[in-house]
């Protein structure tokens, strides 16, 4: 079964191991970045800030 890619607007702030952690602006309550770690095998730097990956991992995430 394919999923669906779609695009999410991000910056990636650190890739480390397996993982890749995506920042979408979004600060906690003391004013620190949220970073959305995503395993790096799913997704694709499509170079113009937005990544794309299987919809079923963005919504698992919490990036849509």
């Amino acid at each position: 079964m394919k999923s669906d890619l779609i695009d999410i607007a991000a910056e990636k702030r650190m890739e480390k191991g397996a993982g890749t952690a995506l920042f979408q602006g979004d600060k906690d309550e003391n004013g620190r970045e949220v970073w959305v770690w995503v395993p790096t095998s799913q997704i694709e730097d499509n170079q113009d800030g937005t990544f794309a990956m299987p919809e079923w991992l963005a919504k698992d995430k919490g990036l849509i």
